[in-house]
């Protein structure tokens, strides 16, 4: 069973779905990586990608075993909560956005 992950200041919790297959990470954006994991990275942004304050980054390992996702700033190395301000509301549709249709692709369920 895959590990339950949630992103920091949200409520809904996560893990990887039972049927997941490699092709559908690929098809969805996920890169190898030389360890052989998978990593995901996404720009999380209001007017346009080149600006973007905040990238969502998820990472799945080569055995499709182990889940881990955050909002990171854009150097990638702080943890941000973009679900405490309100100004940030367009940056937390499109997360929700993104992590709807990688449910779609039965990569994530979400724990209910």
């Amino acid at each position: 069973m895959a590990n339950t992950v949630n992103i920091n200041g949200d409520k809904r919790k996560f893990t990887l779905a039972p049927d997941i297959k490699l092709y559908a990470l690929i098809d969805a954006g996920f890169q190898k990586t030389p360890r052989g994991n998978f990593v995901y990275k996404h720009p999380l942004y209001n007017e346009s990608p080149y600006n973007a304050t905040t990238e969502l980054k998820m990472t799945v390992t080569s055995d499709l075993s182990r889940l881990t996702m955050v909002v990171t700033d854009p150097s990638g190395l702080q943890k941000v909560n973009i679900f405490k301000n309100k100004q940030l509301a367009p940056t937390v549709e499109l997360l929700d956005y993104i992590l709807k249709d990688l449910e779609d692709r039965k990569i994530l369920v979400e724990v209910k």
